[in-house]
């Protein structure tokens, strides 16, 4: 393999002093994913020899499915680290993914998600189905090894990990370690399961004779796009509130630059944002709460103060295992009622961070179990509200102001760092969230139904934006909700704009708190029923953003009454329907 390089002297001095410089400040991820690359392009360039050994090499294959793009990151990691050890593999999305060719695989890794309340993200529902289909294969010869993603805030935790596990396993497959259960903060977990499964289809598909197999070039996520490991780091240009101030709700436009930074989105895509605890937040907390900053914990395997860790734990969001281990220690009934029902969890953090539950249950919990139980900071993600093809050198966002602490008055993480704490000509850490399960309709002529409330009217500014610029000419249509025309008619001019020149030609406004009975988009949506299933059965596109716990299963309950109602179908039917346009990226949810 090395028969042409000098072993004593690969490279003149000169030479390896350009090599240092240009990876100086690489991190190991990135230096590891060069060293694959290399060792793939030398093995390459040298005998075939070894590429018909690699030939006759059984194939690991790599499947994801996610609504967002962790999966798919985690995935693509995955091979470039497995290809350095000489294992020959491949990385496919579930959504491009044949499910019949299950019957053929003999090693398998899926790392995938679980959306909303234990559902299968959009692009594994074919796999899903195929699986616990009366069609499904016997898979006695395939061993398997499953990475769940989930958010145990949710009731259903990494329910569609479990459930693809529970079922090759009754189909006769074997795991060759035990499903890994990754919550937000899922790297290091991520990192342990890879490194163990690596080692073991490295020993039962590596031939001992070859020294390298080649690597099939897959780029590097963190060479070729920013994400949450690689940041771009975005000027501020505007930030300015849209909301009256005689509000209920502060709602803020932001427009970033990315003028120069290579970065692309569709419309639909989000943008995720990454920041740390600020110093005055994390000093306050401990104030507050009597924590001594300056004592050394271990965390990450390292010794370091309090206050060094906090810096990067989650303090805004309260994360239901987190709960469940205080009411433990502090031994609260009371508390353990909430963690126990997931209704009554979701309504007390929805208006509370750390700091109220220390306050409302007070009890004794040492800096470092406090380390050592929360989890790490994640990024926000946002629906970006503009489009590339309109403007390729800004970026656009709507974000609301989180006040989400009712003891001790405290902005959400990231929206008080771009509303309140940041300014125009300061920059924030950036990157793009492709989202291929909310996006237009490649054919332009096909229509399109938005329906958006408070800050979900985002993606669709996005999608208008676009429309406009292609010169589409399927018809577009807006239900938006807010609570009053006059203080949260969140870009009126710009829609007016829209339909007075005929991009948007129907426009259907709720807002809530203007007449004595509320009305919301639900209540539009059932009021236009026989016209919105006109426009399904003409082969219209639906989309749905915002908040998903009530709005989006109200209009989904809605939806379902009027293809029940004027398509004439039973409740059986109409869920059949509706997973049928789901199926086929004609009915789309960006919720949150």
């Amino acid at each position: 393999m090395y028969s042409n390089i000098d072993p004593l002297a690969p490279l003149a001095l000169e030479e390896l002093s350009q090599v240092t410089q240009a990876i100086q400040g690489f991190s190991s991820q990135q230096k590891l994913w060069l060293s694959g690359y290399l060792a793939g392009v030398s093995a390459l360039e040298d005998t075939p020899t070894i590429a018909s050994n690699n030939a006759s090499q059984q194939q690991l294959t790599i499947l994801y499915g996610s609504q967002t793009g962790n999966c798919r990151l985690l995935a693509e990691t995955y091979a470039q680290v497995s290809q350095t050890k000489g294992i020959k593999s491949q990385v496919i999305s579930l959504a491009d993914y044949k499910p019949r060719q299950i019957i053929k695989e003999k090693f398998l890794v899926l790392i995938i998600s679980t959306h909303g309340e234990g559902e299968a993200p959009d692009d594994a529902q074919i796999f899903y189905e195929y699986l616990f289909s009366n069609k499904n294969p016997k898979l006695s010869s395939l061993k398997y090894s499953i990475l769940a993603l989930g958010d145990s805030s949710y009731e259903n935790y990494c329910q569609t990990g479990m459930d693809f596990d529970e079922q090759l396993q009754k189909l006769g497959a074997q795991a060759v370690i035990d499903r890994v259960d990754c919550d937000l903060d899922f790297e290091d977990l991520a990192e342990n399961w890879q490194q163990k499964t690596v080692s073991y289809f490295a020993k039962n598909l590596v031939d001992p004779n070859n020294k390298i197999t080649p690597l099939s070039l897959i780029k590097s996520p963190s060479q070729t796009n920013y994400n949450r490991n690689n940041t771009y780091s975005a000027e501020i240009l505007t930030i300015q509130k849209i909301t009256t101030r005689d509000s209920t709700k502060n709602v803020y436009h932001i427009e970033l630059d990315i003028d120069g930074s290579a970065i692309t989105y569709q419309a639909g895509d989000s943008l995720g944002v990454v920041t740390n605890n600020s110093e005055s937040i994390v000093e306050k907390f401990a104030q507050i709460h009597h924590f001594n900053t300056k004592k050394t914990v271990t965390y990450k395997h390292s010794e370091v103060s309090f206050k060094q860790a906090l810096l990067t734990l989650e303090i805004s969001l309260i994360n239901k295992l987190f709960l469940k281990f205080y009411a433990q220690i502090i031994q609260s009934d009371a508390l353990k009622l909430i963690t126990d029902d997931h209704q009554l969890f979701l309504q007390y953090v929805s208006q509370r961070q750390l700091s109220d539950v220390f306050e409302e249950y007070p009890g004794e919990i040492s800096e470092q179990q406090l380390v050592s139980n929360l989890l790490k900071i994640t990024p926000r993600l946002y629906s970006i509200a503009s489009s590339y093809q309109t403007n390729s050198e800004e970026l656009h966002l709507t974000v609301a102001l989180v006040e989400s602490s009712i003891n001790h008055p405290v902005n959400g993480l990231v929206s008080g760092l771009l509303c309140d704490q940041s300014s125009e000509g300061d920059r924030i850490n950036v990157y793009v969230e492709n989202n291929q399960n909310f996006s237009l309709p490649q054919d332009h002529k096909t229509p399109i139904i938005m329906i958006a409330a408070g800050t979900g009217i985002a993606p669709f500014r996005g999608f208008l934006q676009e429309r406009e610029n292609v010169q589409a000419t399927g018809e577009n249509w807006l239900f938006f909700g807010n609570p009053n025309f006059e203080h949260d008619f969140l870009y009126q001019l710009e829609l007016q704009k829209y339909h007075e020149n005929g991009t948007l030609g129907a426009i259907d406004l709720a807002f809530s708190r203007d007449q004595p009975q509320k009305i919301y988009v639900q209540d539009r949506i059932k009021q236009r029923a026989e016209k919105i299933w006109q426009w399904l059965e003409d082969g219209a596109h639906l989309y749905i953003c915002g908040n998903k716990d009530y709005m989006a299963k109200a209009v989904e309950a809605e939806l379902l009454s009027l293809i029940k109602t004027h398509g004439n179908k039973n409740t059986e039917q109409a869920q059949s329907y509706l997973a049928t346009l789901k199926l086929n990226k004609r009915y789309q949810k960006d919720v949150y």
